[in-house]
């Protein structure tokens, strides 16, 4: 199950809840206030890179399986 991180519009506590995919905001509460008049945010990931290697930015997208490779 995913992360999903929430803002609470009634208190402004931003909070995460571990939830099944397509739960909505409709399906949460506030830990503070209980208000369910909560907004989804955008939230960052992570990856990282093989087993002993370094971070490299040019690399990232590859580490993370995305990125688009021209040969050459």
């Amino acid at each position: 199950m995913p992360i999903y991180e929430y803002k609470c519009s009634k208190c402004s506590r931003l909070f995460s809840v571990l939830q099944k995919i397509g739960m909505s905001e409709k399906d949460t509460v506030c830990p503070d206030c209980g208000s369910n008049n909560v907004k989804k945010l955008l939230s960052a990931f992570s990856c990282s890179a093989a087993e002993g290697g370094a971070f490299m930015p040019s690399a990232s997208a590859d580490a993370c399986g995305g990125g688009g490779g021209g040969g050459g």
